[in-house]
């Protein structure tokens, strides 16, 4: 009896079916399209194994559209049997179509087994058969670093220079491989040069930021050295390699190196205390918390001193609401002081005369609603900053004395806040509707974040830090970023029922954003550009000719898929890489970390010995990795979320878990994993890239919002709702409406 064919939705396109009804007539179509379906959710649930069978099964029926063996090779590789991917590859390579997509990971099989040369003629063939740039810069890579790891660098030099001209999303692994060759050449002039560029192409490049400090320091340049190590230390406080180096370093510094490090400081307030040149103020009566100096994990810092201004008239105010003292004239810096033997804070005039000491919290007041409190030279226990700088802020601050120190909390407007928020959240420049997108979406946040305070000994509904919010007060805010926030007063991101929705955004999506769960469910995965989702890697599909040709964004549920899409460059329809604000280390991105890094790493964690194999055990529908299996030689251990696998792979600088790994082997232990990167960030939400591209091709705030957040309504109290609206051929036009 035949069996009666099925269409699996959601897993197989149309098209994909109907060549696979051609490529194998006398096959049951039903079970070539599940088999395939089955393949690809076992491999994005993880389930190697399983996935590996069906991708088997499909290669020894000989389907040919879609081509089952990159697939399978790629789970081989997953499963930590390179030996056993290396065929497979070999076979894929061998119809005259083959693009360049295909040689380049023959290469990178050959390279993972240490077979430099083989590697190489394979990279040397993509030169010949790509039609892509970004094929071939990755080609020239491939070269380079064939030929670093055979003990050739000279030879890695000429690749390289043609890889710097051909993709600008490879800059910053060219350049770092550039300054490795120069390295072992003795050059050691242009290796510093060379890692200085690969940093400022991309500031979380870690790995070259620890060779640099490396080299400088056997160059004699102590400082510089201590410089890049404190901000290894920034990223990862509890790298003990540099913290180390850091203090070896410093033995051989004259003075205090802390004092060399350039921070942002201020003479005296901004704000003009009359409001001159600035908006009315709002007429929202909200209020928000916001602890200040804090650490990426929105632990504000304990601070022992700070010297502090007013712009206007203030008031110091007790706990209980006692004023204790006042400035009747402003532009007068002041003194707190935290004392270590019991505890007390300190206030002092200019004249050091003790005004107020106390071990309960107080504020300062500014009298003017246009009032703000400059914070200058804070000097912080031990914590971890990205910015410790001085800052100007609007509204009260509040000063919390605790053991080790004091916590400031500012306490402001709302409307106030998001001054200077957004003009944080985007790069100066950035088209007006996009602050207001912005605006609308750090709102929304902020509402809820106060919706749901942090409880404790200072109470706060949000942080400083950019993982919350970035907020450094007046400092950064813009005439764009306060005109977009004027214009969208009171206007927050709701659900349709009328609760209130709770918003995330990210840097840059890569060119999907990501399906939310649970509590975000309602932050739904959209393609970043006007063109539909497509089944294939580019215009065609995935194993056809030409397929490594841009087009419309991948479905990134299967091996082939989802490697296609992060070693091509971004799709020029795509909404987040036509803005040219945001730096291209933010799109793509390429990582060659140190098995023994990781396993120093690991041990932080549990002994499992040294690093045998890392893969993905389950990924999103996004193709964002969830879950991550570590297998050592003695044990194993899985790191759930993004969190969680960012501090194990790279502490505070791995842009996102969407992303691919190549091991590269020296016999059977991995030397290094070369990770293959797209998009900043989680991917939920606001694509910050995007909504400037929306922008800048002439879409409205509403218009940038409903593309990121359907299924949810803009509610303001000046302005009619922006709703999703369907399809536009279910649409009735107004002549209709009105007959009807």
């Amino acid at each position: 009896m035949t069996a009666r064919p099925r269409i699996l939705s959601g897993f197989l396109p149309l098209a994909s079916i109907a060549a696979l009804a051609a490529s194998a007539p006398e096959l049951p179509l039903s079970d070539v399209a599940e088999s395939l379906a089955l393949g690809n959710r076992a491999f994005m649930e993880g389930r190697l194994e399983e996935s590996r069978k069906h991708y088997r099964y499909l290669s020894t029926l000989g389907i040919k559209a879609p081509n089952p063996e990159p697939g399978l090779a790629l789970i081989l590789r997953d499963m930590a049997q390179p030996d056993a991917a290396l065929p497979v590859w070999t076979k894929a390579s061998l119809p005259e179509e083959a693009d360049g997509f295909i040689w380049n990971q023959r290469g990178w099989a050959y390279l993972a087994l240490g077979d430099c040369r083989e590697a190489a003629t394979a990279f040397r063939r993509v030169l010949d058969v790509s039609t892509t740039t970004a094929s071939q810069a990755e080609a020239n890579l491939g070269l380079a670093l064939a030929a670093i790891r055979d003990d050739h660098p000279k030879a890695a030099l000429p690749p390289l220079r043609e890889a710097w001209l051909q993709g600008p999303y490879v800059i910053p692994m060219a350049a770092y491989l550039t300054a490795l060759a120069k390295l072992a050449v003795d050059d050691e002039h242009a290796a510093l040069e060379y890692f200085r560029q690969s940093i400022d192409r991309d500031p979380l490049n870690v790995e070259a930021i620890k060779d640099l400090s490396r080299l400088e320091a056997r160059v004699g340049e102590n400082l510089k050295a201590w410089h890049y190590l404190q901000t290894i230390l920034r990223l990862d406080p509890d790298d003990e390699d540099a913290s180390s180096r850091a203090k070896k370093a410093s033995k051989h510094i004259l003075g205090d190196p802390t004092r060399a490090i350039p921070e942002r400081r201020l003479s005296r307030p901004f704000l003009d205390p009359a409001g001159q040149g600035r908006p009315a103020p709002s007429g929202s009566a909200a209020t928000l918390r916001v602890a200040l100096f804090s650490a990426e994990d929105g632990e504000p810092a304990h601070i022992l001193r700070l010297y502090f201004m007013a712009n206007a008239p203030f008031q110091l105010i007790a706990r209980q609401g006692e004023v204790v003292r006042e400035d009747p004239t402003g532009m007068v810096q002041w003194e707190i002081v935290f004392r270590d033997e019991d505890n007390i804070v300190e206030v002092r005039d200019t004249a050091h005369n003790l005004q107020y000491y106390s071990k309960q919290p107080f504020r300062i007041v500014p009298l003017s609603r246009f009032g703000s409190v400059l914070i200058k030279s804070a000097e912080l226990r031990g914590a971890a900053i990205l910015d410790p700088g001085d800052r100007e802020l609007r509204g009260a601050i509040e000063v919390v004395p605790t053991p080790y120190g004091f916590v400031l909390v500012n306490e402001l407007p709302l409307e106030d806040y998001l001054y200077g928020a957004v003009s944080a959240a985007l790069p100066p420049g950035s088209p007006l509707e996009a602050y207001k997108a912005q605006a609308v979406v750090a709102r929304t946040k902020a509402l809820w974040a106060k919706a749901h305070p942090v409880p404790g000994p200072f109470p706060h509904d949000l942080s400083d830090s950019s993982r919350r919010q970035r907020y450094v007060g007046l400092n950064t805010e813009t005439a764009s970023a306060t005109k977009a926030v004027a214009e969208t007063e009171g206007a927050y991101l709701r659900h349709l029922d009328g609760r209130l929705a709770e918003a995330r955004e990210h840097a840059h999506c890569g060119g999907v954003t990501e399906q939310g769960s649970g509590s975000l469910a309602h932050l739904r995965s959209v393609s970043d550009g006007p063109l539909p989702m497509s089944s294939g890697g580019g215009t065609s599909a995935p194993g056809t000719p030409g397929a490594d040709r841009p087009g419309p964004a991948p479905r990134l549920d299967s091996p082939e898929a989802l490697e296609r899409w992060l070693h091509a460059a971004p799709n020029p329809d795509r909404y987040c890489d036509q803005g040219g604000l945001t730096a291209q280390a933010e799109a793509r991105w390429i990582r060659l970390l140190d098995a023994k890094e990781l396993s120093r790493r690991a041990r932080r964690l549990r002994a499992i010995g040294g690093i045998r194999h890392i893969r993905a055990l389950k990924r999103s529908s996004g193709g964002r990795i969830l879950s991550l299996e570590v297998a050592g030689s003695a044990d194993s251990f899985v790191l759930n979320g993004a969190e969680a696998i960012g501090a194990f792979l790279s502490p505070g600088s791995l842009r996102s878990t969407l992303f691919t790994i190549q091991p590269l082997y020296s016999g059977k232990t991995p030397t290094h994993f070369l990770l293959w990167g797209a998009g900043t960030g989680e991917g939920l939400g606001l694509c910050i890239a995007g909504a400037i591209g929306q922008a800048s091709v002439g879409r409205k705030y509403g218009q940038i919002l409903m593309h990121y957040f359907p299924g949810l309504v803009i509610w303001s109290p000046r302005a009619r709702e922006h709703k999703p609206q369907g399809p536009p051929g279910k649409r009735k036009s107004r002549k209709s409406r009105q007959k009807k």
